[in-house]
C-alpha cells in the first residue's frame, strides 16, 4: 500500500505564492498604492508653491493676520520640505484661531 502522507508537495505553487506575497508586500511597505499619490497631487494643487506666492502669504499675515494665512504658509514650507518652519507656523495658525475663536 502506498501512503498519501509523503507526497511531494508542488514546489512551483509555493514559488508563486512567495512572489505574490513579496510583490504585494512591497506596495504596501512602499506606498505605490494609487490613493495615496491622489491626495498628494490634490493636496499640492490648493497650495502655493512659487516663492512669489510666499512672499505674498509672508507680508498678508504681517498686514492682516490670520489663521487662514498661517496654515496656508504651514503647508508652503511643508512643501519645500522645510518641516521646521512650516511646525512654526502651524503652530501659530493655532495660537491665531484661539483668538480669534475666543473673540466670536
Amino acid at each position: 500500500m502506498k501512503s498519501t502522507v509523503f507526497v511531494r508537495p508542488n514546489l512551483k505553487l509555493f514559488l508563486l505564492a512567495a512572489i505574490l506575497i513579496a510583490v504585494i508586500q512591497d506596495f504596501i511597505a512602499n506606498g505605490h498604492s494609487v490613493g495615496p499619490t491622489l491626495l498628494r497631487s490634490e493636496a499640492g494643487n490648493t497650495v502655493a508653491t512659487s516663492p512669489l506666492d510666499l512672499e505674498y502669504l509672508l507680508e498678508q499675515s504681517i498686514q492682516a493676520p490670520s489663521s487662514e494665512v498661517y496654515i496656508r504658509i504651514s503647508h508652503c514650507f511643508e512643501q519645500r520640505r522645510d518641516f521646521r518652519r512650516a511646525l512654526l507656523y502651524l503652530r501659530r495658525a493655532i495660537k491665531l484661531a484661539e483668538v480669534e475663536d475666543a473673540r466670536e
